[in-house]
């Protein structure tokens, strides 16, 4: 079995993954466990220095993946897949790993998150069980970290099913995440606003990050799916849209969820290997509030 194939393959089964995800929500499972451990079990034997995927390689894995979609969508996944990086082991530079604890703490209920991340101070009056701001008051910075999705509750698997496969694209939470943007913005007038998210409600970091200013947005393993908003967010990429250049999108290669987020600039990591393929996609594999 050659490297590209074994890819393939496993590419294969995380996209039927991510949709046992969507359509049964806490009930992930993969039907085909024994072949996923048994070809995670080969690429350790081959070694890390094989998974190094180029642009061609990549798109060449997803072919299956990219079937159903319009020629142009195909094309414009195909190049922004060949600009993207791809690095082994996550590694963040000081800022993104800044939003990545703040990201992390946005999962706590709001007693338990800690008064003071760095420099940045917790604002009590955002200080919400959907999300918390975070200011540093001598930079004059504010960073927003909305609570993304809880693999462990269906609630929330299965409202995000409905935006991602356009059931409910118009959900409450688009507009309210652009009201708290807008308070925010009233409030703290004079500081840079950078938001940063996890998981599937990617849709709503991205919308707030279009349609309001932003000075940085920092994403992590956000959701994707080949539906109508999400290809013109793709577009936007392509053409270098200013919005799209603020952006900042992290994933893990063989994370099931992410598998199209490609919007802003993309990094994509080999983070070893793991049996169980929704381990990809925990904000932990970013930072463990447990270390």
């Amino acid at each position: 079995m050659t490297i590209k194939s074994m890819w393939n393959d496993i590419k294969t089964m995380a996209w039927d993954t991510t949709r046992n995800f969507w359509r049964k929500g806490k009930k992930l499972i993969t039907n085909s466990w024994e072949k996923w451990v048994s070809l995670a079990q080969q690429a350790a034997t081959k070694g890390m220095n094989l998974i190094n995927i180029s642009g061609e390689e990549e798109m060449s894995a997803m072919k299956s993946d990219l079937s159903e979609l319009a020629p142009s969508a195909k094309n414009t996944i195909a190049t922004l897949i060949s600009h993207s990086k791809f690095k082994k082991g996550i590694q963040l530079p000081p800022q993104d790993l800044l939003c990545a604890k703040i990201t992390s703490y946005s999962y706590m209920e709001p007693e338990k998150r800690p008064y003071q991340v760095d420099e940045y101070y917790l604002e009590p009056t955002y200080n919400t069980p959907f999300h918390c701001i975070y200011l540093n008051h001598k930079e004059k910075i504010c960073i927003i970290g909305y609570r993304g999705t809880e693999v462990n509750e269906t609630k929330d698997i299965l409202s995000d099913a409905q935006i991602i496969l356009w059931v409910n694209a118009i959900d409450p939470r688009v507009t309210w995440s652009l009201q708290l943007f807008d308070q925010v913005r009233k409030s703290h007038p004079e500081y840079k606003k950078w938001i940063c998210w996890h998981s599937l409600w990617w849709t709503l970091c991205y919308i707030v990050a279009k349609h309001r200013k932003v000075d940085y947005c920092c994403t992590f393993n956000p959701g994707s799916a080949p539906n109508k908003i999400f290809i013109l967010m793709l577009t936007d990429t392509l053409q270098k849209k200013e919005w799209t250049q603020k952006i900042h999108t992290y994933k893990i290669i063989w994370d099931p969820i992410s598998t199209f987020s490609f919007v802003g600039e993309t990094t994509s990591f080999f983070a070893g290997l793991k049996l169980n393929p929704i381990d990809y996609h925990r904000m932990c594999n970013y930072y463990d509030r447990k270390e």
